[in-house]
């Protein structure tokens, strides 16, 4: 692993606390006995998507520790937790139909859409250390997203659109550094760089359905 990067799974910790902050009210806070249960599938994707978020801490731990067999081993329960997310997906994204609110469908279709291509990429490129551990980077910022949401609405009193606003700025500025940092060590900067060009292709499709546009 690059030496700018071997700390990456220590940097990941703050994962847990965006997680635990971000989904407190809405979620968290009622656990267990929840006075108005939300339901199973909404229980089996955040399980899942915790155990996401736990998996991109311990990955580049185990790397750091030289703990290779865990890794691969972890990888290769990647692929079932990837299927899992994506069954996971399938009663919000019927939901999403129902409710018949484009601006919502569209970022449920977004992050589905996300997860494949980011997860698909650092699979692809599993060989290329570098590039897969920059699409995985991008794919944990995607499980990020939420939960920061979430702050924003919850706690900050955003309207779905500033969160979307902000949620955007934070992202592409994220982005941003990551590339400049990338730059000067004159490193491939691609996974970035279709990072940048996914969330701003998103961006404006929810605006342009959000003013109704579209």
């Amino acid at each position: 692993m690059e030496k700018e990067y071997k700390n990456l799974g220590f940097v990941l910790l703050i994962l847990i606390p965006i997680t635990i902050f971000g989904f407190l009210k809405s979620y968290l806070s009622g656990f267990p006995d929840f006075e108005k249960d939300p339901g199973t599938a909404i229980h089996f994707h955040f399980t899942i998507s915790a155990i996401w978020i736990v998996l991109f801490i311990v990955q580049p731990i185990s790397v750091r520790f030289k703990k290779f067999t865990l890794h691969k081993t972890l990888g290769k329960l990647s692929y079932l937790l990837f299927v899992l997310l994506m069954i996971s997906f399938i009663p919000l994204f019927i939901e999403q139909i129902e409710y018949n609110y484009l601006p919502l469908t569209i970022l449920t279709t977004s992050d589905m859409v996300s997860v494949v291509l980011f997860y698909g990429l650092a699979i692809y490129y599993k060989r290329n250390i570098p590039i897969h551990i920059r699409y995985m980077i991008v794919l944990s910022i995607v499980f990020a997203l939420p939960a920061i949401g979430r702050i924003f609405m919850n706690w900050l009193g955003f309207s779905l659109i500033e969160n979307m606003i902000a949620g955007y700025v934070i992202l592409i500025s994220l982005l941003i550094v990551l590339i400049i940092l990338d730059k000067k060590k004159k490193k491939n900067v691609k996974p970035y760089l279709l990072g940048v060009v996914f969330f701003t292709l998103k961006q404006f499709v929810f605006i342009l359905a959000f003013y109704k546009v579209i």
